[in-house]
């Protein structure tokens, strides 16, 4: 069975003719992607959810970030009444939001609950360390966005790192002793550091960065862009 395969050569699209050898054919690019993001952000869930369309067009060596979206808010969480006390959003925004959510898969919700994320953050350092960065991440903003869950709590956690395949009570141990809470906020100092502030922020092989929850044509266009070397790290691309 004779195949032809598109791809990329330098700076230079190319077409192979891939005889018997379907291997060739179906190559994908190998692409490195992290996301700088917080739990408690609806467009991250978003962006998220565009991000692992390219799975299907990619290998890709995914890893997360953490942010702090709303620093300061206690362990125990704070209610979104509170939380919204003198905040006006555009006319719309919250309708847009949800619509735009919607047509990514996404069943959003607004819980009355904003939990502390620290924990949760550190529920992810803990399934990197198994190789569940992708499954812990899915997890963690399904339960907050659409079973609204309060990630704030250890149990809660523990319950969704086994839904993952994670040991609840090694995950358990590692967060009642904290083992993890040096790595996040030495991920936290490093998003100050390079001046990270709005989330998403997806960075492309570490060179080149796009903000915000763009549509998945978008981070399609710059990761076929990266790949073949046509972005320089100096561009930039930002949006909603």
């Amino acid at each position: 069975m004779e195949s032809w395969s598109v791809g990329f050569d330098g700076n230079d699209d190319v077409e192979r003719h891939a005889g018997m050898d379907d291997t060739v054919a179906t190559k994908r690019p190998a692409i490195r992607l992290r996301m700088v993001s917080d739990y408690i952000c609806p467009w991250c869930f978003i962006g998220l959810a565009q991000l692992e369309r390219l799975r299907d067009e990619f290998e890709i060596d995914f890893d997360v970030n953490a942010y702090e979206l709303r620093p300061g808010i206690p362990p125990e969480g704070i209610s979104r009444a509170d939380a919204s006390k003198g905040r006006v959003y555009p006319p719309g925004y919250i309708d847009s939001m949800i619509a735009t959510a919607n047509a990514a898969g996404i069943d959003m919700k607004r819980p009355a609950v904003i939990p502390n994320t620290q924990k949760a953050h550190e529920t992810t350092q803990f399934a990197r360390a198994h190789g569940k960065v992708w499954e812990i991440e899915r997890a963690l903003f399904h339960a907050y966005f659409e079973e609204e869950r309060n990630i704030g709590d250890i149990d809660v956690l523990c319950d969704i790192g086994t839904s993952v395949g994670l040991d609840a009570s090694e995950l358990r141990l590692a967060l009642e002793d904290g083992r993890y809470a040096n790595a996040v906020a030495q991920e936290l100092e490093w998003a100050r550091a390079v001046n990270v502030t709005g989330v998403p922020t997806v960075i492309f092989n570490e060179q080149f960065a796009v903000v915000g929850a763009q549509d998945y044509e978008t981070f399609l266009d710059v990761a076929k862009r990266v790949a073949a070397g046509r972005l320089a790290s100096d561009d930039s691309h930002a949006g909603a």
